[in-house]
């Protein structure tokens, strides 16, 4: 049975992210400038509550399955594989069900708790069946991906991301420009600014559910038509080690569960926006209510919050997530490969494969940190260009939250390390403390408001400073990893980041007044891009033996 590489593997991974994200930035930005920060504060607050959701049933399934299944790879229990992928698909079929349940139960009073009431609720009801979806869908992911075959995974995410952004914007422009066929729902949403906006956002948030019921369809027929890759006799000559279903799922649960309690933890972020950030500023525009007039245009007392939580969550942090999203997929890539190690007691392998992790990771997340930081205003003013208002309001919270990229994308490939090492307690420990780091600065920084929701972004930035630096640090100390290697290659790499934005600093304000939007961001992304790669040939980074560490 022929397995990936892990940069083979990741470089997969990475390339169907990008193309995922891709048409996740092509869905949200147009999404964003048709609703604008009212309508994305009802399309992002369905995903607040629909993500708490699906960490606690879908997040740690992926890594479970992947773990379990390289651990009988690595032992030759051919025969326990099949058992491990037919008894995920019952037991976590059940719990998709029963958690889309849930969460439509749920829908209306969370609603109401969060501030924004009834004019959320249709569009968290439409996304309820992701759920189900999603649980089928990562056990087959997990499966192929313990086998360390990662193209079901990315196929399923180019297709999910395809189906989204054609669905979605088709039923939420449907939506917008017959707004008479939905008049007899209008009464509902009377306390709404725009009474049609719930109902555009819900349908844009249909296009979700499709995608993923897509997804799950793919990798049905896949599974069916193309198999694993293992052979008969393989599964013939270890069917005398057979486990049982119970063991199977217990084995399961043991990693499952603290991942999705790490996940839940860290999709709490996520949460401690949606409930503190528009009531912080409910209670600041109470106070400062000129200064927020001024800060919000003509937009009704009302809806400053929603319009300020929409403006920051469907804007900004838009285009903080994209940098992490593929970055990730280093960490999904690593994770059967050091489980493998760990099972075969292969010292040395582990240590390479962590060090390939952290530095792979860093290369791609420090340089493209330092240039959402410098360029945030340029990013957010060409993306958005009908949008004016949100994207002023949020160009500072952008830069901010750029420095926050490298932190998380650093913690989360820790994170896979350290669960891939049977530690999977140790990232939700470290997550514990990011929370409380964050529920802290929301309820003082947002409340400011010179800040506002800048505040936020702060709180974000030291939140996953905090987790990052430990989660690093411990994850090295497994692994016996060489730290003055690591330390020693990251400030490299910081310093040729810090030069990639210092030059596309220089060359945006030096042709600010002659070039375009579009042309100078461009322009100053690609000079940026220089200075990074000039400076890491200079300083030794980028190499024949760095390039042979990733490659091998």
């Amino acid at each position: 049975m022929k397995k990936q590489t892990f940069l083979f593997s990741s470089a997969i991974l990475i390339l169907s992210a990008l193309a995922a994200k891709l048409t996740g930035a092509l869905f949200r930005i147009p999404l964003a400038n048709m609703l604008g920060g009212t309508g994305m504060g009802y399309f992002s607050s369905a995903y607040g509550i629909f993500m708490t959701v699906y960490a606690v049933s879908v997040t740690g399934l992926p890594a479970a399955v992947a773990k379990v299944t390289a651990e009988k790879s690595a032992l030759g229990r051919y025969a326990d594989l099949r058992r491990v992928k037919s008894s995920a698909l019952l037991f976590f079929s059940a719990a998709g069900l029963a958690f889309t349940a849930v969460t439509m139960l749920l829908a209306y009073p969370f609603c109401l708790f969060s501030g924004n009431g009834i004019a959320a609720v249709p569009a968290v009801l439409a996304i309820a069946p992701s759920v189900f979806f999603s649980c089928v869908t990562s056990v087959y992911r997990g499966y192929y991906e313990g086998l360390r075959n990662m193209f079901p995974t990315a196929v399923s995410q180019i297709i999910e991301g395809l189906i989204k952004l054609c669905s979605g914007l088709a039923l939420c422009l449907i939506v917008l420009k017959n707004p008479h066929k939905f008049e007899g729902l209008f009464v509902y949403f009377k306390d709404a600014g725009d009474p049609l906006l719930p109902i555009a956002a819900a349908a844009a948030v249909m296009g979700v559910t499709l995608s993923s019921a897509a997804g799950t369809l793919f990798l049905i027929l896949r599974d069916k038509i193309g198999g694993d890759g293992i052979s008969p006799d393989e599964i013939v000559l270890s069917e005398s080690e057979v486990d049982s279903r119970r063991t199977i799922i217990s084995a399961l649960l043991k990693t499952a569960v603290p991942i999705a309690v790490g996940a839940l933890v860290t999709n709490l972020t996520s949460l401690i926006d949606l409930v503190t950030i528009m009531r912080s500023l409910g209670a600041a525009a109470e106070r400062y209510p000129r200064y927020f007039a001024e800060l919000s245009g003509n937009i009704p007392t009302s809806e400053i919050p929603n319009f300020l939580f929409g403006s920051f969550t469907g804007l900004a942090v838009t285009i903080f997530n994209l940098v992490p999203s593929c970055t990730n997929m280093f960490g999904k890539g690593i994770l059967p490969a050091v489980s493998e190690a760990f099972a075969a007691g292969d010292k040395k392998q582990v240590r390479l494969s962590t060090e390939k992790a952290f530095f792979a990771t860093a290369l791609v997340s420090f340089p493209s940190a330092a240039g959402i930081c410098v360029l945030s205003g340029e990013i957010l003013g060409t993306l958005f260009p009908t949008k004016p208002l949100e994207t002023e309001i949020c160009t500072v919270s952008l830069s901010i939250l750029g420095i926050a990229v490298a932190f998380l994308c650093m913690s989360s490939t820790a994170f896979a390390i350290l669960q891939a090492a049977g530690r999977p307690d140790i990232p939700v420990k470290l997550m514990l403390a990011g929370v409380a780091v964050k529920l802290a600065g929301n309820l003082l920084l947002v409340r400011i408001p010179q800040l506002n929701i800048a505040g936020a972004a702060i709180s974000t930035l030291i939140c996953y400073a905090v987790i990052c630096l430990p989660a690093m640090s411990i994850a090295a100390k497994m692994t016996n990893s060489d730290n003055s290697y690591l330390k020693g290659i990251f400030c490299k790499i910081c310093y040729c980041s810090v030069m990639c934005g210092g030059g596309a600093l220089f060359v945006r304000n030096m042709l600010s007044e002659t070039l375009g939007s579009l042309t100078l961001l461009i322009f100053s992304i690609f000079c940026g891009v220089i200075f990074y790669i000039l400076t890491a040939l200079l300083l030794g980074i980028l190499t024949k033996n760095t390039l042979n560490l990733l490659i091998s």
